[in-house]
């Protein structure tokens, strides 16, 4: 809320794409050096002065972080006349109409999403019995997406709205799970993760702007703060769904009379979690609306546009011109 009051709304989504890239690569970084930290003092006398050193690091990195928080200036305040008195009366305002909305579809969605999440692990390691290795290129995967496609996703979000790719991630996402239930093989798998870190992105960064859009100035923080809440108990009731189906599900599936053998029932959770999502965008996306001006665009015309296929495409058809 503070950072947005000093951003201008056309260009929110280039720099929070730009800040998620930094924290992702910083937070890969900070990993990589904290595993080599903990690998190296295997070999110490006494191995726990490797977490000491990590901690130490941490609180070095936390008052550096502390020191440049106090260098940005708070705007002061606007448009104090009418202020509400709590969120209770925000949530009920009807300049809220769309906003509640959009939160019934951002708690759904996470609902649908979390019922897979928390199992993913469970799965490659118990039941693929993927290594170390294998596990970490699969995480490192999305990361690589995250990467390459923030900074597309936030300048189509400036430029077509985020409500435009909400709905056109919001589509793509509830494929990737599914995916899973197609192949074992871990290239595979890290491919599929790859995927998800290139559309995933979107999505997010398109989720959390729309709260800035869909909320007055003044509302802001409260809009933010019930935005988390809802997200939170939907991310909560999404995994004790999936903790529940992960005791009931069945270990193969059935598909037009033929049995399909799985490594364990997850996959039939990764499948209903796609199902759901699926459900949950195509009956709550039309619900709420785009609150900025953009340029319209067709979703045909946009998925030229995504990430990764704008440049293949401009390649391909620089080739097409030199034959």
């Amino acid at each position: 809320s503070l950072i947005t009051d000093m951003i201008d709304d056309d260009r929110r989504g280039m720099y929070f794409a730009r800040r998620a890239r930094v924290v992702a690569v910083t937070s890969f970084a900070a990993l990589s050096v904290a595993g080599l930290i903990l690998h190296a003092s295997e070999t110490w006398t006494n191995p726990a002065w490797g977490f000491a050193i990590i901690f130490l690091l941490a609180g070095i990195a936390r008052l550096i972080s502390t020191g440049y928080l106090t260098r940005l200036k708070e705007l002061p305040e606007r448009d104090l006349a009418g202020r509400d008195t709590g969120v209770r009366d925000f949530i009920r305002a009807r300049r809220s109409a769309m906003f509640r909305r959009f939160l019934l579809f951002s708690g759904s969605f996470h609902v649908a999403a979390m019922m897979a999440g928390p199992f993913f692990v469970v799965y490659l390691l118990r039941d693929l019995h993927l290594t170390y290795l294998q596990y970490g290129l699969w995480l490192a995967a999305p990361i690589l997406g995250q990467l390459l496609s923030l900074q597309e996703w936030g300048r189509i979000a400036d430029t077509y709205g985020n409500k435009k790719v909400l709905v056109l991630t919001g589509l793509i996402i509830p494929i990737l799970p599914v995916l899973y239930i197609l192949s074992s093989d871990w290239v595979m798998l890290v491919g599929i993760n790859f995927l998800s870190g290139l559309i995933w992105p979107g999505f997010s960064l398109s989720l959390g702007n729309y709260v800035f859009d869909a909320v007055q100035p003044r509302d802001r923080t409260k809009g933010v703060a019930i935005y988390n809440t809802v997200n939170a108990i939907g991310a909560g009731m999404g995994a004790m769904l999936g903790s529940w189906l992960a005791t009931v599900a069945p270990s193969q599936l059935l598909l037009f009379g033929l049995v399909l053998p799985l490594a364990s029932n997850l996959p039939i959770l990764f499948l209903a979690s796609g199902i759901l999502r699926l459900m949950v965008s195509l009956t709550l996306l039309n619900t709420f609306k785009e609150r900025r001006r953009v340029i319209p665009i067709t979703h045909r015309d946009l998925m030229s546009e995504l990430p990764l296929i704008k440049p293949i495409a401009a390649a391909l058809g620089a080739k097409l011109v030199r034959r």
